[in-house]
């Protein structure tokens, strides 16, 4: 299920059965144009993959709003922020909490983290709509699904 007005009611009704969250992690940045479009076409293939897992297990995973930050800001002072974030969203809620992310700072931030962090490695997509992106996305969704379930 998705946090969106056609998913929550569901969402609620069946509360008992979804025990799991995910929640992408997107960095922004627009001081630089080149470094700009880059996180805006990883948010873009995030967002995808994001989906798909949900859509995979839909029943008993929530697909959170994305968390957003500043790219060039301490990742400890972000991991406080998005921990107390987590811990009033869905702390009580959720045995198991996952964050996507292409950014490879979070693994330094890991541990001490109120959940899992999922790293995939980027790549540089111009095309959702090519075959080749359309597996790539594929292959991603695949592998974050399995490492979900090692989990339940």
């Amino acid at each position: 299920m998705k946090w969106d007005a056609a998913d929550l009611p569901t969402y609620f009704e069946a509360k008992d059965f979804v025990d799991t969250v995910c929640i992408p992690l997107v960095p922004v940045k627009l001081s630089n144009k080149e470094e700009s479009v880059k996180l805006a076409s990883n948010q873009q293939t995030l967002q995808i993959i994001a989906k798909e897992v949900e859509r995979n297990f839909t029943g008993r995973v929530l697909l959170s709003p994305t968390y957003t930050y500043i790219q060039n800001e301490s990742r400890q002072a972000e991991k406080e922020r998005l921990n107390q974030w987590v811990e009033i969203m869905f702390k009580e809620d959720f045995n198991h909490i996952f964050f996507l992310t292409f950014d490879l700072k979070w693994k330094k931030e890991e541990k001490g983290m109120n959940g899992t962090l999922l790293w995939l490695q980027a790549s540089t997509l111009e095309n959702h709509q090519t075959e080749t992106t359309k597996k790539w996305i594929q292959e991603q969704t695949s592998q974050v699904n399995e490492l979900i379930r090692s989990f339940w």
